[in-house]
């Protein structure tokens, strides 16, 4: 066991968490400014490390940064003989134009931190610190990750990069937190066993005739066989399931014409798919959406599916159920309030992680009036609740595992 120095007073997680609070809302602000999308996030990066090799100077703990294509993570290390945790943030931001008004707001014009992965990204690094100085006595050795682009949607994500890369190798069990500013504050959500959704996709081209505006009895129009595609498909996943499955099935590219004086002769569709499906049982759907669309394109001279692509996407976020219990537990004994969420229709790539090494995925309330939603261009997460998140960190690293 190696010899650290023990804290002049023994504080819980959230005492010393609430006196790192001005110290986690500056870091998370100073992210906000530079948002960056997925796989371009380099002066997050830069920034990242800088303040990583200021708390290293200062840590305890021997400590050990590997740089990997997914992003970074650090090993702290305790004790060998003690368990691995992984604690997960992600670093990446969206190509939205910010319209919060923030004195902080992103000086990169077309992309906005709206999804609370500046927070993520400043609620883990205090945690380091906290840690690595021994401002509270941590239990397991830990590796900090943080990882690029989350948001990417398919693979290879940052998650999925990492996981190919060895972040998982050798860890006992894995943890990530994801703020929510549609959650009451001063709660943790989370649930056992399915949480999120596979956040597959399918696009499409279809291709037929197009002509001149003048003679609409020649021929096909693709915008016409794209209204007929919109209302047959629509509802479609209830027509298929019936009601006793849990499936989103939403357009949202749909793209045709260019000239006002001409009748387009393709249409390009994006349909997302969130679900809680088997494969098997996931692929059958996709299946019989292509047939569907083979069907309505008979019904126009000269027109036919060009392309039908599938994609994969996340895979359903599965938490393992004793861990799950076991964080809930010990946010409980720290007199936080948990409460059960709902199963969700988003995707996480936190759940390349969970294929991999068992662990649960936990949500930190936020909400604040008004209320805006993830992905919006007012997005804006209560910073009251970041200390919250350092001490979610903090109790697991002082929980024996």
């Amino acid at each position: 066991m190696l010899n650290y120095r023990a804290p002049l007073i023994l504080s819980s997680p959230e005492e010393v968490a609430k006196s790192l609070e001005v110290y986690t809302i500056n870091l998370r602000r100073a992210f906000h400014k530079i948002p960056e999308p997925s796989w371009k996030e380099e002066k997050t990066l830069a920034l990242l490390k800088s303040e990583l090799s200021k708390i290293i100077l200062k840590s305890i703990y021997p400590t050990k940064i590997v740089e990997a294509k997914g992003g970074l993570w650090v090993d702290l290390i305790v004790d060998r003989s003690l368990p691995w945790i992984l604690f997960r943030a992600d670093l990446d931001a969206l190509p939205i134009e910010e319209e919060t008004g923030l004195p902080f707001s992103s000086v990169h014009k077309g992309y906005m931190h709206a999804c609370g992965h500046d927070c993520h990204t400043a609620m883990l690094l205090a945690s380091f610190h906290a840690i690595a100085t021994c401002m509270i006595v941590p239990k397991s050795n830990i590796r900090f990750v943080w990882q690029r682009a989350e948001e990417c949607g398919e693979s290879p994500s940052g998650g999925s990069l990492l996981v190919q890369e060895g972040v998982c190798n050798n860890i006992d069990f894995v943890y990530g937190l994801h703020v929510s500013s549609t959650l009451e504050s001063n709660a943790f959500y989370s649930r056992q066993t399915l949480m999120m959704a596979n956040s597959c996709y399918i696009e499409f081209t279809i291709i037929c005739s197009g002509g001149h505006v003048m003679r609409p009895d020649l021929g096909s129009n693709a915008i016409s066989l794209m209204g007929d595609v919109l209302t047959h498909l629509k509802g479609f996943e209830k027509l298929y399931f019936g009601p006793d499955e849990l499936v989103a099935f939403v357009p949202s590219i749909a793209t045709a014409g260019t000239k006002s004086n001409i009748r387009p002769n393709s249409a390009h569709f994006c349909f997302a798919i969130r679900n809680f499906l088997p494969e098997a049982k996931r692929n059958a759907f996709i299946k019989a959406i292509k047939e569907k669309l083979e069907t309505i394109t008979l019904l126009y001279p000269s027109a036919h599916l060009a392309s039908f692509d599938f994609t994969p996407g996340y895979p359903a976020l599965y938490n393992d159920p004793e861990n799950h219990l076991f964080v809930e537990r010990a946010l409980q004994e720290q007199e936080f309030k948990t409460l059960d969420s709902p199963l969700l229709f988003a995707g996480e790539d936190f759940s390349f992680y969970l294929q991999q090494t068992p662990g649960s995925f936990w949500l930190l309330g936020a909400k604040q009036d008004p209320i805006f939603d993830h992905h919006t261009a007012k997005f804006n997460p209560d910073e009251s609740t970041l200390y919250q998140g350092v001490a979610f960190w903090l109790t697991l690293a002082h929980k024996p595992h």
